[in-house]
């Protein structure tokens, strides 16, 4: 593998985009307030901003590091091509987590909200990185 051939400012931008996605999508207007009632959560039931904020920045720039390498691999040029690249690695993402859900017993809806959440944001980054390459 060239790690030269990794586009790292694309990589940078596209997990700045996932995290803005992220705080979009989880916030009170969309679907933050049915996500912690399926979970059951209450407030105090929650972990501290702070430790998931980090861990969630530290994932975005994983997520779109290895999605950059896939795209290395598989030849990207374009933001269609990322874009369909991010299609088919969310849709992996999203059937992965529903075997998980299924033994979990978790709620369609739960499920839904999640497993959505991976699809657009792996769309995003995948539009993002094809762009730069």
């Amino acid at each position: 593998m060239d790690f030269d051939a990794i586009n790292f400012l694309a990589v940078i931008i596209s997990a700045v985009a996932i995290c803005i996605l992220g705080s979009i999508w989880y916030s009170p207007k969309v679907f933050w307030n049915t996500w912690q009632t399926l979970k059951g959560l209450k407030d105090e039931d929650l972990p501290s901003v702070g430790k998931v904020m980090t861990g969630s920045i530290l994932m975005a720039i994983i997520n779109s590091f290895l999605l950059a390498i896939i795209a290395e691999w598989a030849n990207i040029d374009s933001w269609v091509d990322g874009l369909w690249l991010g299609l088919v690695v969310g849709l992996v993402i999203a059937g992965t987590s529903a075997t998980n859900a299924l033994y979990e017993g978790m709620k369609w809806k739960l499920y839904f909200i999640t497993a959505g959440f991976h699809v657009v944001s792996m769309i995003l980054a995948g539009v993002i990185i094809g762009s730069f390459s």
